[in-house]
């Protein structure tokens, strides 16, 4: 499933970021501002991730023209919506909502764990079914981290 924008807000929109040579992505893949900013490119999200860029709106394979050229694609970012996103990592239940939960990225798709947060990518609203959860990404590169008190 990845990441699927239900309930969009009215600051939806689709920004152009360059992405890294011969990397496959799937369109709902959720991909990270490079942290350390060696290059110009943005990252495949990992679980250790700080800050997430954008959701993938175009599908790169290995067999695309430009697969080996780091060109724009279209990242979907919507700071206020609700996302549907499945759960890899534990079962979803009724006591995540209200909950900071991870980005997984241990599987072929981007998906969340209910058994982890450290990193606190998502923020649980609804429980939906033991495998899928909705809510909102909370940690986005374009948003200002959260004040320290």
């Amino acid at each position: 499933m990845s990441f699927v924008l239900v309930r969009p807000s009215v600051r939806s929109r689709v920004e152009y970021w360059a992405k890294p040579a011969s990397t496959a992505f799937a369109i709902g893949d959720v991909v990270a501002n490079n942290d350390d900013a060696t290059d110009n490119t943005f990252d495949a999200m990992a679980a250790t991730s700080t800050r997430i860029l954008g959701v993938v709106q175009k599908t790169i394979a290995s067999t695309d023209s430009d697969y080996a050229d780091e060109t724009r694609i279209p990242l979907l970012i919507d700071e206020d919506g609700i996302w549907e996103v499945e759960v890899d990592n534990g079962t979803a239940d009724a006591n995540d909502e209200g909950g900071y939960i991870d980005v997984d990225d241990s599987a072929p798709d981007d998906a969340v764990d209910v058994a982890a947060s450290t990193e606190d990518h998502f923020h649980v609203t609804r429980f939906v079914d033991g495998t899928t959860v909705q809510g909102r990404i909370v940690t986005w590169t374009q948003l200002p981290p959260a004040a320290l008190g």
